[in-house]
């Protein structure tokens, strides 16, 4: 049976990895420059392959060392998540999960996924950040957020992420009930519409706003984007704005009376949405049964209702 690294063997070489080199690393642990050497060279022998190669000014990771480092500094983080979930939940203390999704959430099964998550978790603060995913993909890489949930394009770059797929939701055109536009039946009838939408830089808006799907080039009026679901909908609803949304929001009671699909031949693409974490940042345990649970409420939602 083959020997495993040893935990202070892990935290010096992430140092070594940190600070560029060992002597370095040695002033930052309070530890001998010997003993990291040491320490670096069993590692090492254990592993059966060099990490780094030194120099006067630093090391050099070779290829099986840069391998090695994103394993070490993952499990680290892992060591220490698990170490605060297992105070919080022995000393009952207050946890906290962070996380952030698109607005279609909000008003669907978010209500129904905090209540259960609650049953079992009461004492763990909950952080939520209503956004497109293009404002909450820099709060997932600053540690701000521990997750997020919105819609997934191919132009997306994730590579430093993993990615769930949840559910696929229709969408449409929407106007408000009275709309002068609101028996229109192809897009050329809507050339001369006045549009909102979410402002984003990635994921389904963004895509479909690019696309030739709805030619925006030939409309008078240049479309309105807005960071707030809350202000569009309110133009939407009062004034004659038209935008796109899920055909499972319009099922909202609160919106059932008001906004109308419009009965297009064009058909819109369905929108993909997904679940979004950093690939080498560990999950915390609330995090995790959080996730679970909207999993879970996603797997049972009716997205594609058909009574609007």
């Amino acid at each position: 049976m083959r020997y495993l690294p040893k935990l202070q063997q892990l935290r010096i070489f992430n140092e070594i990895v940190k600070h560029g080199s060992i002597h370095a690393a040695a002033k930052s642990m309070h530890l001998s420059q010997p003993a990291l050497t040491y320490s670096m060279r069993e590692l090492e022998q254990t592993l059966g392959a060099a990490l780094m190669i030194r120099s006067h000014d630093g090391i050099v990771l070779t290829e099986a060392g840069q391998a090695f480092s994103e394993y070490s500094l993952y499990i680290i983080q892992e060591l220490e998540r698990a170490t605060i979930d297992i105070i919080s939940i022995n000393n009952k203390v207050e946890s906290t999960v962070s996380f952030g999704m698109s607005s279609l959430l909000a008003v669907t099964i978010l209500s129904s996924v905090i209540k259960d998550f609650k049953k079992n978790n009461d004492t763990t603060k909950i952080i939520i950040k209503e956004a497109q995913l293009s404002t909450l993909l820099p709060c997932l890489r600053e540690g701000m957020l521990e997750f997020a949930v919105g819609t997934i394009s191919d132009n997306m770059l994730l590579n430093n992420y993993n990615v769930e797929l949840l559910f696929d939701a229709p969408f449409s055109i929407v106007a408000r009930k009275d709309h002068p536009l609101v028996k229109s039946t192809s897009l050329e009838q809507l050339k001369d519409a006045k549009w909102l939408f979410p402002e984003t830089s990635m994921g389904y808006y963004n895509s479909l706003y690019n696309s030739s799907i709805i030619d925006f080039n030939k409309n008078k009026n240049k479309p309105i984007f807005s960071d707030s679901s809350v202000c569009i909908l309110n133009m939407v609803i009062k004034d004659d704005y038209l935008t796109i949304l899920s055909r499972a929001r319009l099922a909202q009671p609160e919106f059932r009376d008001i906004l109308v699909p419009l009965q297009i031949k064009e058909l819109l693409p369905c929108a993909q949405y997904g679940l979004i974490y950093l690939r080498n940042h560990p999950l915390s345990l609330p995090a995790k049964k959080l996730i679970e649970i909207i999993q879970h409420h996603c797997k049972l939602y009716n997205w594609s209702p058909d009574d609007i």
